[in-house]
């Protein structure tokens, strides 16, 4: 049976969730959602007894729960935090590149794990992609949606836009610059609203590049090199997912290969989530496990390995490897270890004369106990 808490500012995401389960005529009792504060769901679950928990959440809560888990050593998996970059080559098609960046940078109001908080482009092209990055931009608009009329909706809590805010006047204070951003439509008052943002004149000792942001806010920052590149991608505390877009496929698989992600997607962000057969999920702080695909069915079931001998048990009373011990038990064991690995021919022969005919005489033949074998060994003064 599963049991589903999710976030209690998308209580009614958990609602219809169940209300898809049930339609399915599933077993009744497989699947509750429950709407309580997730602190008590998680104490009660660990004290009455539960096989694993998946929590998707915060790195702080993670950690917690992964303290108070280990107690009971509860075994669980954690899709946590993400600070996903996104790889510019020199040879990008660089269209594409500024319109993926905006989508995976965009959508939601930036609230995705999975979604593109930090872009890096080859000085080459970062002029260009910034060009085309700031018009597009300023083309888009965040407010209330009622009528399709807006591209960009609403941050869920207060306290989530705060952090928005202050990230981006820290980085303003230390220097950075607002390239460009979305236009307010409608009533703002509606809802908790945050323009998409552009920012460039970045660097990493700013917040935005070093803190999970979770709005839409785009810091875009050049490289010279392909080593400066990935050492900026991998300058981070989590490692969800990340991109690589470039031309050239032998390039994009080189610099996927050496970023620290448990997702790389070459010409494209984000949409992996959204692949079944795809595992899913990062090291660092990022989490632990996986879910998806084969890896994460292997996280939902424990493993058992059942070995059953193929020649009948009647046949071989005891394998020599058994007791008894003795000189001959030591010298066909030596005689085994060197047929495994002999050092020459003659000692392959040697060695597997001796084993054939130390098995033999142990495996096919009783133990029988004599009165010498039953005798207590004489006391020692």
């Amino acid at each position: 049976a599963v049991i589903l808490k999710v976030a209690t500012p998308t209580a009614t995401v958990g609602q219809f969730i169940e209300e898809c389960i049930a339609a399915g005529e599933f077993p009744k009792g497989l699947f509750h959602c429950l709407n309580v504060p997730g602190a008590q769901v998680s104490k009660a679950m660990l004290e009455h007894g539960i096989d694993k928990i998946f929590f998707t959440g915060s790195v702080k809560v993670g950690k917690e729960l992964m303290a108070e888990a280990a107690k009971t050593l509860t075994p669980l998996s954690l899709e946590l935090g993400g600070k996903d970059p996104m790889v510019v080559m020199a040879d990008a098609n660089l269209e594409r590149a500024v319109n993926c960046a905006l989508w995976a940078g965009f959508q939601n109001a930036g609230q995705s794990c999975g979604g593109i908080e930090r872009v890096y482009v080859h000085e080459s092209i970062y002029d260009a992609f910034v060009a085309q990055l700031v018009e597009k931009t300023r083309a888009l608009r965040h407010g209330p949606d009622t009528e399709f009329g807006v591209d960009i909706g609403a941050i869920t809590t207060k306290g989530q836009l705060a952090t928005i805010k202050d990230q981006v006047d820290d980085a303003v204070k230390n220097g950075a610059v607002i390239a460009a951003q979305s236009r307010p439509v409608g009533d703002l008052s509606k809802g908790f609203f945050y323009p998409a943002t552009v920012l460039t004149n970045v660097n990493h000792s700013m917040q935005i590049l070093r803190d999970e942001n979770f709005g839409p806010v785009l810091p875009v920052m050049p490289f010279r090199s392909d080593e400066q590149a990935i050492r900026l991608a991998n300058d981070c505390s989590m490692a969800l997912t990340s991109s690589v877009f470039s031309e050239s496929s032998a390039t994009a698989q080189r610099i996927a290969k050496q970023l620290d992600s448990g997702v790389v997607t070459i010409n494209d962000h984000l949409y992996s989530h959204g692949m079944s057969e795809a595992p899913w999920g990062g090291w660092k702080e990022s989490g632990l496990g996986r879910t998806h695909g084969y890896l994460g069915l292997k996280e939902m079931s424990n493993v058992k390995c059942i070995n059953n001998e193929r020649v009948p048990s009647s046949w071989i009373p005891r394998n020599m490897w058994w007791y008894p011990f003795d000189r001959a038990s030591y010298d066909g064991l030596l005689a085994g270890v060197r047929f495994l690995a002999p050092q020459d021919a003659a000692q392959f022969v040697s060695s597997s004369t001796k084993l054939v005919k130390f098995a033999v005489g142990k495996m096919f033949t009783k133990w029988r106990v004599n009165s010498e074998q039953q005798k207590a060994p004489e006391a020692k003064n």
